[in-house]
């Protein structure tokens, strides 16, 4: 009796040590489907989910990121976050999540920010940065017909202005009231571009400062309502992915998948699609 039972015994634990091995190779399969598809090498990159980048992003700032009728991401920095995975050999999950918040969860909710992010000085005190993959400037956006005249920033004085919290536009309004630059200027951030521009729609503001990609789409999507009233071509801002300040080992990949992709072509057929 006492044989039997060590026999079924002894098969059992062959069976979950087969079970096991199964599973083993499985996972090593998954990785190594991964390691071939991917032309980028991350294999000292650490990820908060194995085999996924995931990516944090405020959906609702079009043409970079937005959603379509059924609910899904789309646009320009989604586009991009799609074809750096592809290159890194890696999933995606995108984290929607409020720009005035988006860097607090860097390391802990994902890996990185691919959200429009200006690189400044000020961010780079606590992120890495990609290199950069666009250009931008700031442009003010009145009601089509306005009599309001901007000929500079410095015509913002005495102006209501409606834009998007804890961005550069913000930044930079702040910096010229609080130098005196500009005076009587009331601002008003809003979490969303949107809400801005619905501002604007209610005669609550007298313009909207933002990222002239963005005031593109909307004079482009809305010719009827906007028109473009300055564009501060003399400061040019560029647009980077954000990374924690330790992570040298996802920023040199990401780089590396942005040198091939530029050098396919993705940037400017990506601008094509997306921008006016």
């Amino acid at each position: 009796m006492k044989k039997k039972i060590v026999a079924m015994l002894l098969a059992a634990a062959m069976l979950c040590v087969s079970f096991v091995g199964c599973g083993d190779s499985k996972k090593d399969d998954v990785s190594s489907a991964a390691e071939v598809n991917g032309t980028v090498d991350v294999s000292n990159v650490k990820l908060i989910k194995d085999g996924t980048l995931t990516v944090g992003m405020e959906i609702g700032y079009p043409p970079f990121e937005d959603k379509a009728e059924n609910g899904e991401p789309i646009g320009y920095d989604v586009d991009l976050v799609y074809a750096l995975a592809e290159k890194l050999g890696l999933e995606v999950n995108i984290v929607d999540t409020a720009f005035d918040v988006i860097f607090a969860g860097i390391g802990t909710n994902y890996d990185c920010v691919v959200s429009a992010v200006t690189i400044t000085d000020e961010r780079r005190e606590n992120c890495l940065f990609s290199d950069p993959y666009i250009d931008s400037y700031q442009a003010v956006v009145v009601k089509k017909g306005s009599e309001t005249k901007i000929e500079s920033l410095k015509d913002l004085s005495g102006k209501s202005v409606a834009l998007q919290d804890a961005t550069t536009s913000k930044a930079l309004l702040e910096d010229m009231i609080k130098t005196g630059t500009i005076k009587g200027c009331k601002m008003g951030p809003s979490e969303k571009v949107l809400t801005a521009f619905t501002a604007l729609d209610n005669g609550e503001y007298d313009v909207v400062l933002c990222d002239s990609p963005v005031a593109d789409t909307y004079i482009t999507n809305y010719p009827d309502k906007y028109e473009l009233a300055y564009l501060d071509q003399e400061n040019v801002e560029q647009f980077g992915v954000a990374m924690a300040k330790t992570d040298e080992a996802l920023q040199t990949a990401i780089n590396e998948a942005m040198k091939q992709l530029k050098d396919e072509g993705f940037f400017e057929e990506n601008t094509a699609k997306w921008f006016a």
